[in-house]
């Protein structure tokens, strides 16, 4: 059976994603697990504008521009262990689409994030809730429906739009794997978790970190081999670090803190700047 040229250069993609999975396994670690630290922070207000829509099987966030011309220009959203429906995620990915973008998160948790095993203050609801299990369970989930439900939304907007990823602390593993691919024209993380040299090596876009001064999953060591790795590679990337901050802080910053709100704008600020660099 002839596949059609859309669904060669699908399944292309797909295998493509795959095979960068596997080959960064056995690669030395530089984004450390998923603690903790990926579960506190701040739970921010607001009136999400987005809908919830389904892709590919996926439940999924959905928020367009307002006013739209010319090419479109589509983001990647992958969240943090609270998901995409979570209220800060909301908020950030109707921030990026009222700067021109199409934004869709998937739920790679399938209803089961982070958050519903804390109480209203980010606290553990069960002092003995398997944190290793919960994580190695939504990465099963995630690695089955990234790469069925990427080339889903790139066939949704078709093959002219200019496609970005951005990744928070454990999507981060999904913006760098889609970055390391021709299905985007950059790549963006914040905080990352579960990363390796592969990762950075194996980058065929462009990619801005923006890290927090205090991170335990990616400390100031790892952060500096990522960026020596990049630049010995010859690789396109932006780094920046926010001083006062720490894993979480372009999420789930203090709302009362003029300086932890200022870094979560400007980092989100500065994922718009990237991604409209390229798509332009």
């Amino acid at each position: 059976m002839l596949l059609s040229s859309h669904a060669t250069f699908g399944l292309i993609s797909i295998l493509s994603w795959i095979s960068s999975a596997f080959a960064a396994l056995s690669s030395p670690s530089l984004a450390g697990a998923l603690s903790k630290n990926c579960t506190q922070g701040w739970r921010h207000s607001g009136s999400p504008k987005g809908r919830n829509v389904t892709i590919a099987g996926v439940p999924t966030y959905l928020v367009e521009p307002i006013r739209h011309s010319g090419t479109k220009k589509v983001i990647f959203f992958y969240a943090d262990a609270f998901g995409t429906f979570f209220i800060n995620n909301q908020l950030l990915q109707d921030y990026f689409a009222s700067q021109g973008y199409y934004v869709l998160g998937l739920d790679y948790f399938f209803g089961d994030p982070i958050g519903l095993h804390l109480d209203k203050d980010l606290q553990p609801i069960d002092p003995n809730f398997n944190l290793t299990a919960w994580v190695e369970k939504s990465r099963r989930q995630a690695a089955q429906a990234v790469p069925i439900w990427n080339e889903a939304v790139r066939k949704r907007y078709g093959q002219n739009a200019k496609y970005n990823a951005v990744g928070y602390c454990f999507g981060a593993l999904y913006s760098v794997g889609i970055g390391a691919t021709d299905d985007v024209v950059a790549t963006a993380f914040a905080h990352p978790a579960e990363l390796t040299e592969a990762h950075f090596t194996s980058l065929r876009k462009p990619i801005l970190l923006s890290c927090a001064e205090t991170d335990e999953a990616f400390p100031t060591a790892d952060r500096n081999q990522a960026v020596d790795l990049l630049t010995q590679n010859n690789k396109t990337y932006h780094y920046q670090v926010f001083s006062g901050t720490a894993h979480g802080f372009a999420t789930r910053g203090d709302p009362n803190d003029p300086n932890a709100v200022w870094a979560m704008k400007e980092s989100a600020k500065s994922v718009v700047g990237w991604f409209d660099r390229f798509s332009t």
